[in-house]
């Protein structure tokens, strides 16, 4: 028994003690709601306090009348928040709702200065509310910011892009900036074609570009040597070179050049100048006229009347020919071809029919002497034994395919012109025999015409000069050894061969000349044949001074 009373009293007191536990809880809690309601209290009468104060600072700053009317929406909107708290607390009074709803009306009753423009001028004042950062305060409809709803998710997605991605954020920018473009332009802007013009834009458009025109033609007729007064012009235009008759049929090839003969005189007395001496030709065309009749002229001067003037070949003057042919004429009136000195001299020069000098297919009216290619350029001049008297003319400079000149057994003199044996394409120079004299252009030689493989300069007692090392790679070289340097030496002490430069025997084999010759000759003079048919009399050119 005394177990069980035991058991008994210990088990109340376990209830007990539960029971005190339980209780000291509750206390607690209810202890910690009344803290938190009496927060909540404090904080919510603190901000009505802040909106009543800004509400009534906004409105008093834009409105002074109705203050009535203020105090009721003040009043009302209190109620409205006091209310939602009870609400939420669980109590509250309607009776005094009621009551003050119907003193309310009672005050609207009395005419105001139109309340509800009030309210509306004391929201937005209210929206326009901001805080530190640029926030509103205030929703539209009178709360405060923190309880509006949250963003939608478009809005954060939007958010987000221009948070990451800058480039687009730029790009948006500038579209946004981007100043508008006439809608007449746009078109022009996007595809290069006008948009739509009325008729009065078109047509001042048209009478613009027509004025500007007009405006161009008029200042190159001022200033472009087309004014100047009525009787300077019909001058200028009697002067004007005037341009050939049409042919009653299409020609079979176009010309080169334009068939002015104006720009066909000054262009060609032009470019012989460049090749001849300057003072062997006239500065104007128009004294060309009539050099055939004059005893003063030069050869250059009656080659360029014929070529000009006379020849019924008009060559033009883009055609390459046109300087051969005018050194070849020059070459007919210098050395002796005008004045029948040469034994052999067909179709040269021919005064009623003159052919082309290098004839036709099958080598038909081909000037003797002359050789041409397929183009018509003369590649080689063989006039050796034809007793070609004067110097070698330095019109030759204008055979620049020329690949063979042979000259020798004439009677030929003066120095000459390296312009005239060093043309690029030249192999075979030939021009001994005759009465050159001064030094022989070896350098200048060999270098304009780098592909000479052989040289005959023998039998020219006045010529002479130094043989450069350049020369030992030529195939043949003839010479007049006493009269150049160095003398020529022995290849070997075993060997009757000998060169020209000592160095030579050191270059590796085929390098030295093939063909060493010291002339030991002197030579015969050319004589013209006692039965050569005297030539008609006429003017062939004195030559300039000189020259």
């Amino acid at each position: 028994m005394p177990s069980t009373a035991a058991a008994t009293a210990s088990s109340r007191q376990r209830r007990r003690k539960a029971k005190d536990t339980s209780s000291s809880i509750d206390d607690a809690l209810e202890q910690k709601l009344r803290k938190k309601k009496q927060q909540e209290k404090v904080y919510q009468d603190k901000l009505e306090a802040k909106i009543r104060q800004k509400q009534k600072a906004a409105y008093s700053s834009n409105n002074n009348d109705g203050d009535d009317d203020d105090d009721d929406y003040e009043e009302e909107k209190l109620e409205e928040g006091m209310i939602s708290s009870r609400h939420s607390s669980g109590g509250g009074d309607n009776t005094s709702l009621t009551s003050s709803k119907k003193k309310r009306k009672k005050k609207k009753q009395r005419p105001s200065s139109s309340p509800t423009n009030s309210y509306k001028s004391l929201d937005n004042n209210a929206n326009t509310q901001t805080d530190e950062n640029g926030q509103p305060l205030f929703t539209k409809g009178g709360g405060d910011v923190r309880n509006k709803p949250p963003p939608s998710l478009a809005d954060i997605e939007a958010a987000r892009k221009a948070a990451i991605d800058p480039l687009r954020a730029a790009e948006a920018e500038r579209e946004k900036d981007k100043q508008k473009v006439n809608p007449k332009f746009a078109d022009l802007h996007e595809t290069g074609q006008w948009g739509k013009l009325s008729e009065w834009e078109k047509r001042g458009i048209a009478v613009v570009t027509l004025g500007v025109i007009g405006v161009a033609i008029w200042l190159g007729i001022q200033f472009g040597g087309g004014g100047g007064g009525g009787e300077e012009t019909v001058d200028n235009l009697n002067n004007v070179p005037r341009t050939r008759q049409p042919t009653l049929s299409p020609s079979m090839t176009p010309t080169l050049a334009p068939t002015v003969t104006g720009y066909r005189l000054t262009t060609g007395l032009s470019m012989m100048k460049l090749l001849s001496p300057s003072i062997a030709l006239p500065n104007n065309p128009e004294a060309l006229k009539g050099a055939k009749t004059r005893s003063g002229s030069t050869p250059q001067m009656l080659a360029a009347e014929f070529i000009l003037y006379d020849d019924a070949q008009n060559v033009s003057v883009r055609d390459p020919t046109f300087l051969e042919r005018y050194a070849l004429a020059v070459f007919y009136y210098a050395n002796g071809g005008c004045s029948g000195d040469w034994i052999t001299g067909t179709n040269w020069m021919d005064p009623v029919n003159a052919t082309n000098h290098c004839g036709v297919t099958g080598g038909d009216g081909r000037w003797h002497g002359v050789f041409c290619n397929l183009q018509g350029r003369v590649t080689e001049v063989k006039m050796n034994g034809n007793y070609v008297t004067w110097k070698l003319p330095r019109e030759f400079a204008a055979f620049t395919e020329l690949s063979t000149l042979e000259v020798s057994d004439n009677r030929m003199v003066g120095e000459l012109p390296s312009e005239a044996i060093s043309m690029p394409k030249l192999f075979t120079l030939l021009l001994n025999n005759n009465d050159f004299e001064g030094d022989f252009p070896f350098d200048v030689v060999k270098q304009g015409a780098a592909s000479l493989d052989t040289l005959w300069i023998q039998e020219n007692s006045k010529l002479s000069g130094r043989v450069p090392t350049s020369f030992c790679s030529l195939g043949s070289i003839t010479l007049d050894c006493a009269n150049f340097e160095p003398q020529p030496v022995y290849v070997s002490p075993d060997s009757t061969e000998t060169t020209f430069v000592a160095d030579c025997k050191a270059e590796p084999e085929g390098i030295s000349p093939r063909e060493y010759t010291c002339n030991t000759e002197l030579g015969v003079p050319v004589e013209k044949p006692v039965d050569a048919p005297l030539p008609a009399p006429r003017v062939c050119g004195t030559p300039a001074v000189g020259t």
